[in-house]
């Protein structure tokens, strides 16, 4: 009984001294200095707000590297909707955890590639792979800002909803006194459409709806007035009547305050009445992308077409629901043919080479697939 006591001791001490540690090198991290021209760029575009260019984020595991991440490439334009699609696993989330520098370290790790963002109030473009974790603490919440799949984890359990915004409102605004920021708080939750928006101040998350503490985790993402929201599943524990609220919100004040949106979502009925373009995300690799007219009315990767054929008003009186068949590879040994070759029903002897490079079909429409290297080739002859 002794022995036990002392090794739960034992193990308790290493924990402590493990999170010290781990404290320590994240506090020498925020004080070490990085110089301005380590993390400045260019934008490609200057009407972008994001540019996003061959990120690679990494989970190094005890059973291998797994590439969440490997090579994506995309912009969000200044005050659009760009939508985010897949099904579960396919790296949607790890890519907004990587906007946000918010991976589990040291596991998780941006490897390669850049995410720059157009900073046009002070007239500059940062690159978000480099900017020092102060800064990029300062830019969380005030110029980006997250809204999470369940706002029950969002919301501190134990705190007011206006003790929360309050504090979001604080950190972000140094210069406004206590009344006033409460003020402000009072006034998002009237935005995001709260009518007894003073009672629900001083309640606590749990004894509000989900709707409600939905629009509550809005309105703290919006009280800084952020360039950039990233919506992951932002409609996922919610009712359809609910959904439908909070989507028109989002729309409404995206153009309030002139943001972009990025959303993330494997509900296609969501981005057809929402986004602007898509992204159509597998096994961390986009394989199509375009704007929303170009995806839905003429989709065409295998796998969009799949999603869209997956669709229940697709299906007909006596109609069975599609399914694409076969199971998403293995992220930690991934093959150098084209990840969606053995589910693929168009799959051609050239998909047995390597990976297909992005082929456009047009100024905005591009798709990663060998059936379409044919046109691609007569219009490089052309």
């Amino acid at each position: 009984m002794e022995a036990s006591k002392q090794e739960r001791r034992r193990k308790l001490r290493d924990i402590k001294r493990f999170n010290n540690k781990k404290y320590k090198e994240l506090a020498k991290k925020k004080r070490q200095h990085i110089p301005e021209s380590a993390y400045l760029t260019q934008m490609r575009d200057p009407n972008n707000l994001l540019e996003i260019d061959d990120l690679h984020t990494f989970f190094y595991t005890d059973t291998g590297t797994v590439k969440a991440i490997d090579g994506v490439s995309f912009d969000i334009p200044r005050g659009k909707v760009v939508g985010v699609v897949g099904e579960s696993g396919c790296g949607k989330s790890v890519t907004s955890l990587s906007i946000m520098r918010i991976l589990q370290e040291p596991q998780g790790q941006i490897a390669g590639g850049q995410i720059r963002y157009n900073q046009a109030a002070q007239n500059r473009a940062l690159d978000l792979t480099k900017v020092p974790l102060k800064m990029m603490e300062k830019l969380r919440g005030g110029d980006i800002s997250m809204i999470f799949q369940e706002p029950m984890t969002t919301l501190n359990p134990v705190f007011t909803i206006g003790q929360q915004l309050d504090e979001a409102i604080k950190y972000h605004t140094e210069k406004l006194s206590k009344k006033e920021i409460a003020a402000r708080s009072v006034e998002m939750l009237k935005m995001v459409g709260i009518a007894n928006a003073e009672g629900v101040y001083k309640m606590y998350p749990h004894e509000l709806s989900g709707g409600m503490r939905q629009r509550v985790v809005i309105a703290m993402v919006l009280a800084c007035h952020p360039q950039l929201i990233i919506a992951d599943e932002p409609t996922t524990a919610l009712d359809v009547t609910i959904q439908a609220q909070i989507l028109d919100l989002l729309r409404h004040l995206k153009n309030q305050i002139n943001a972009s949106i990025m959303l993330i979502t494997h509900d296609l009925g969501v981005v057809a009445e929402t986004a602007d373009y898509v992204v159509v995300m597998y096994a961390g690799r986009i394989v199509e992308k375009g704007t929303v007219q170009e995806i839905f009315h003429n989709p065409s990767h295998p796998y969009t077409l799949g999603l869209m054929k997956s669709r229940p008003n697709f299906v007909g009186e006596n109609d069975r629901l599609y399914s694409i068949p076969g199971s998403v590879p293995n992220p930690i040994d991934l093959p150098n043919y084209c990840f969606f070759r053995n589910r693929c029903e168009k799959a051609c002897a050239a998909c047995a080479g390597t990976y297909p490079e992005m082929i456009s079909l047009s100024d905005t429409h591009k798709v990663a697939c060998y059936l379409y290297q044919d046109a691609q080739k007569r219009k490089e002859g052309e």
